[in-house]
């Protein structure tokens, strides 16, 4: 099972977008951000949460990216199926009409399949929000202000 790194980082490029209702752009974002975003890679992850709906941008001196939607309405499921194929994040290991299908083989598949419906079923559970108040709850923990 794996999530990618464009997941990770675009969660907390919106994590960031949450604290803020103005524009911000991407080299703010990312100076903001505690990971080493490469400019480049942070900009395909915004452009792709812009083309599902859930950023809007602006172009120019003042331009930048902003949520759509309150925190409450966007699921970590929203995002991360936003920049990443969640279906692929549990590989079938069987190819059909490759294999000959065995008790065994259907077997192991209908476990993953059910990893796969609880997996996404949790992440439709939490929402931006959720993250946003665990990480200002860290905030008051670590003594620090609620910028990232």
């Amino acid at each position: 099972m794996a999530v990618t790194m464009k997941s990770e980082y675009a969660l907390r490029l919106l994590l960031l977008l949450s604290l803020d209702e103005k524009l911000v752009s991407t080299r703010e974002l990312i100076s903001k951000c505690k990971a080493d975003i490469p400019y480049e890679f942070a900009q395909k992850i915004l452009s792709r949460l812009v083309s599902s709906g859930i950023l809007s941008s602006s172009r120019g001196k003042f331009g930048g990216y902003k949520l759509t939607k309150k925190p409450s309405e966007i699921t970590i499921y929203d995002i991360v199926s936003a920049v990443d194929d969640i279906s692929t994040v549990i590989t079938c290991f069987v190819e059909p009409g490759k294999m000959k299908l065995e008790p065994e083989i259907c077997t192991v598949n209908e476990i993953w399949q059910i990893v796969m419906e609880k997996f996404s079923k949790s992440l439709m559970s939490v929402t931006l929000e959720d993250l946003k108040k665990s990480y200002l709850k860290k905030c008051e923990e670590f003594g620090r202000r609620n910028k990232l």
